[in-house]
C-alpha cells in the first residue's frame, strides 16, 4: 500500500507500516496494490482524475467528515471512505489480514553462528515439510554466508536500482534469487561498501514486493545492526530468534544490543526467541539474558569446514540428526499462529 499525502500526525503513526509518497503523479506507470489518500492534501476535485489513472486499484480515502456528496461518489467508484480516528484500525482489519505474511528473522550476536545455515534450512524444512512457498532474503549486508550456495550468480546487489528507484517487480525479484532446496533465495551484498547507501524505504519496498510472493519469508540479518536492511528486517519480522552461544561475552553483547538498538526500535526481550548455538549447558545463558528459548544448534567442531568443502554444504548440515531436529522445531515454530485476545463483547463496534 502507497500513502498519499499524509498529514504529518499519521506520517508519524505510519511510517514502517505503509510506503509514503508526497504526490500521487509519481506513481504514473508503477504498479501500486493500493492506495491510501489523506484529503487534507489530496483534495477531492482529484479523485476522479486518480481513479481514471488507477483504474484497478483499491482506494482508500481519509476524511475529517463524510458529506453526502462525497459518499455518493465513493460509492459510484469503488472509494474506500475513512475517517482520521479509525485509520489505524482499518489498517488492523483491513488491511492486516491481507499481509499475514510470516516473517521469521534469523540474527547472530556475533558472526559466524550461523544465520544463513539456519535460515536456508528452516525455509527448506517450511517447504518440504510445511508445504509452504518460502523466499529467503540476505539481509547480512557484511557476511551474507554464500559459502552455501557455491556458484550463485544473483545477489542483492542486482536489485540495488531498481529499490532505490522503488521500482521494483515481482519478476525482476524472482530473477535475482537462487533456486535451493526447494527454496528462493536472495544472497545478501557482494560489495559490502554499499551496505549503508540502503535505505529504509529501500528494504520496507522489497520486503512488501517479496510478501506478494511468497506464503513464508525468511530474513538472514546476519550480526551487525548498523545497517538499514538488518534493522528493517528485524522491526518488520513477525517471528525474531536470537543466536547466541554461551559465553560470557555474548551475555555482555546481547544485553547492550538490546539496551541501544533493540528497545529503541521497539523491540523487547519478550519479542525475541533464542537458539542456543554452540550451546554446553541446559538453558543458562537463556536464564542469564531473560530470554526464552526455543531449541540449541549442537557444537560442531569442524562440521562446518566440511560443509564448505562440499558441492552441498547445505545437504551436509540437513543430513545431521540433531541439526536437523532443531530446525524442524524452529520451522514448527513460525507455523503457530499468534493467540490475539478477544475483545469484549460491551466494546465491540
Amino acid at each position: 500500500m502507497i500513502a498519499v499525502g499524509l498529514r504529518e500526525s499519521l506520517q508519524r503513526e505510519l511510517t514502517g507500516r505503509v510506503e509514503i509518497a508526497e504526490d500521487w503523479h509519481a506513481l504514473e506507470g508503477r504498479k501500486v496494490d493500493a492506495l491510501l489518500l489523506d484529503a487534507k492534501r489530496v483534495p477531492e476535485t482529484e479523485l476522479y482524475e486518480i481513479r481514471e489513472w488507477f483504474s484497478e486499484t483499491p482506494i482508500t480515502y481519509i476524511v475529517d467528515e463524510f458529506t453526502s456528496a462525497l459518499t455518493a461518489f465513493a460509492a459510484a467508484h469503488n472509494i474506500r471512505l475513512v475517517h482520521v480516528s479509525r485509520v489505524q484500525s482499518y489498517l488492523d482489519e483491513a488491511i492486516g489480514q491481507g499481509q499475514s505474511t510470516p516473517i521469521l528473522a534469523f540474527w547472530g550476536v556475533y558472526p559466524r553462528l550461523g544465520t544463513t545455515t539456519i535460515a536456508l534450512a528452516v525455509a527448506h524444512v517450511l517447504a518440504a515439510q510445511h508445504g509452504k512457498s518460502v523466499g529467503v532474503l540476505g539481509l547480512n549486508a557484511y557476511d551474507p554466508g554464500t559459502v552455501m550456495v557455491p556458484g550463485a550468480e544473483h545477489h542483492l546487489d542486482d536489485i540495488l536500482s531498481y529499490l532505490a528507484q522503488q521500482k521494483l517487480d515481482p519478476e525482476t525479484l524472482q530473477a535475482a534469487m537462487e533456486f535451493v532446496l526447494r527454496v528462493k533465495y536472495l544472497p545478501g551484498l557482494q560489495n559490502q561498501t554499499r551496505a549503508l547507501a540502503v535505505m529504509p524505504e529501500h528494504v520496507r519496498h522489497l520486503l512488501r514486493v517479496a510478501q506478494s510472493q511468497f506464503e513464508v519469508l525468511v530474513l538472514d540479518v546476519g550480526s551487525a545492526l548498523n545497517t538499514a536492511l538488518a534493522l528493517e528486517g528485524l522491526q518488520a519480522a513477525t517471528h525474531r530468534y536470537v543466536i547466541a552461544n554461551d559465553l560470557v561475552a555474548t551475555q555482555r553483547q546481547l544485553l547492550r544490543q538490546m539496551d541501544y538498538i533493540l528497545r529503541p526500535l521497539g523491540v523487547e526481550p519478550s519479542d525475541l526467541m533464542l537458539v542456543g548455538s554452540q550451546v554446553h549447558g541446559k538453558g543458562s545463558l537463556a536464564k542469564s539474558v531473560g530470554l526464552m528459548q526455543v531449541t540449541s544448534i549442537p557444537y560442531y567442531p569442524s562440521i562446518d569446514l566440511f560443509a564448505e568443502q562440499s558441492p552441498e554444504p547445505m545437504k551436509v548440515f540437513l543430513a545431521e540428526k540433531t541439526f536437523r531436529k532443531a530446525v524442524e522445531t524452529l520451522a514448527q515454530s513460525a507455523m503457530t499462529t499468534p493467540v490475539t485476545p478477544e475483545v469484549a463483547a460491551s466494546v465491540r463496534a
